[in-house]
């Protein structure tokens, strides 16, 4: 009997070794208030074996760990959206974009406290249409045939909207901004539209659902201009640019498409329970 008590003993122990080192956790991270600036610094800094951001709210962090729109999580006090943190982590070890962000996830859990879930809800929600009846779409949605392996164009594909020689990754998002980030233009290469109405959430504040019926993949361009900063003058007349439009005709006028108001089940994540963060 002492042999199997000290026997199902050890099985206890080492159980319970190999479930803490499953779970995905980073080497060594770093969280550090920062008071110096009121906007985010951009898209993470992801080099090989590394995350880093600068000047980044929770709620950005929440729904970039949990690849949610903001638009869809619910529940977080008002601080997760004013206070602002530099992070910097080690992975350890090379890893994969799911293995990073399931780290990310950890950190937030331990260091402050984050604890959530996923619900389905009744909502408001945009419907992607065509706004044609003959399905012709905007001369900046293209459509594409790429091998997503050497990022060329297949047989048969349209020219797309990237150099052909020079293609992002299938499913890459650029971003240019000019006059203090006003004038926008994002860049989509060899997107679906279920990918494309998904990134147009952040835009319109809402969920967006394809109801477009097309299949395939899609090269898309975007230019259009943003709600005004405060600190940055408004548009005139004498700058073409300042003058463009807005972010919704913009999809209408150089995509073809449209967005129409419904109600619909939407997946959420719901904030449980989540605390400002320990020291480093």
């Amino acid at each position: 009997m002492r042999t199997i008590a000290v026997t199902l003993a050890l099985v206890t122990v080492v159980a319970f070794g190999l479930g803490r080192s499953q779970t995905p956790a980073f080497e060594v991270a770093s969280i550090r208030p920062n008071e110096s600036a009121s906007g985010h610094g951009g898209a993470p800094f992801i080099p090989p074996g590394q995350f880093a951001v600068a000047s980044y709210s929770l709620q950005a962090l929440i729904s970039f760990a949990y690849e949610v729109p903001s638009s869809r999580i619910i529940g977080w006090p008002e601080w997760t959206r004013s206070a602002r943190y530099d992070i910097q982590a080690r992975t350890g070890k090379p890893t994969t974009r799911a293995e990073l962000l399931a780290m990310l996830r950890t950190l937030l859990a331990d260091r402050f406290s984050l604890r959530a879930h996923r619900e389905i809800r009744e909502g408001d929600v945009y419907g992607l249409i065509v706004r044609t009846s003959d399905g012709a779409t905007g001369p900046k949605l293209q459509r594409v045939i790429v091998d997503c392996t050497t990022m060329k164009l297949a047989e048969g594909s349209g020219p797309g909207l990237f150099p052909r020689e020079a293609r992002p990754a299938c499913g890459d998002v650029t971003l240019s901004s000019v006059i203090g980030g006003i004038g926008v233009t994002n860049r989509f290469a060899a997107v679906t539209m279920a990918q494309l109405a998904a990134a147009f959430e952040s835009g319109v504040g809402r969920p967006v659902v394809d109801r477009t019926g097309f299949t395939g993949t899609f090269d898309v361009e975007l230019t259009f201009v943003r709600d005004t900063p405060p600190s940055v003058a408004a548009p005139t007349g004498n700058n073409p640019l300042l003058d463009g439009v807005s972010y919704r005709d913009a999809i209408k006028q150089q995509l073809g498409l449209d967005l129409r108001s419904e109600r619909g089940p939407v997946e959420v994540l719901v904030i449980d329970d989540v605390e400002r963060p320990t020291p480093d």
